[in-house]
């Protein structure tokens, strides 16, 4: 194979047996891959810049979500140990539930929650457990145990029973 070579004052250009220039890098404006106004900036890579950044705003998003939830929980947690533990005569208005999860194969959760309405007409809400739910009804009076949102205890009033007497049966 023959190498031609070609001075000039724009540069020295070889070319070999095929007919094509070896290096045309110190040509000016033969630049090709190396420079130029284009060079850097094609289909793929204006994709991998924007998959780039698509990427990275998503996993900005994310990881503030996660931590403005952890931010959260710290904060509620904090205001309820800071909160006094009172114990004030209620009366159970309502109950409910939230079902969560359960897709798939995923396992659901259940939360449970009970409205107490105080003496002074004031009506809390407060996530209670599931022996707790089970256990209280509607319309039932009592003295409420809690301490910001945490629910503590739920004692009923004591009725005396129809047909009972010094805590036996009528004969």
């Amino acid at each position: 194979m023959t190498v031609w070579s070609i001075s000039s004052s724009m540069g020295r250009l070889s070319m070999d047996g095929f007919g094509i220039f070896d290096d045309m890098n110190d040509v000016p404006g033969f630049e090709g891959n190396q420079g130029g106004f284009f060079s850097g900036f094609n289909e793929f890579g204006a994709m991998s810049a924007f998959g780039s950044i698509f990427i990275g705003g998503v996993f900005l998003i994310i990881a503030g979500v996660i931590v403005y939830a952890i931010i959260a929980g710290i904060r509620t947690w904090s205001l309820n140990n800071a909160a006094a533990v009172l114990t004030l005569h209620s009366t159970i208005v309502a109950k409910r539930t939230r079902v969560s999860g359960g897709a798939g194969d995923s396992s659901a959760t259940t939360s449970y929650y009970i409205t107490f309405e105080l003496d002074n007409g004031e009506r809390i809400e407060l996530n209670v457990g599931g022996n707790d739910f089970g256990m209280l009804v509607e319309n039932d009076r009592g003295m409420l145990t809690y301490q910001g949102t945490r629910f503590k205890h739920f004692e009923r009033d004591v009725q005396p029973q129809s047909g009972t007497r010094n805590n036996s049966f009528y004969t």
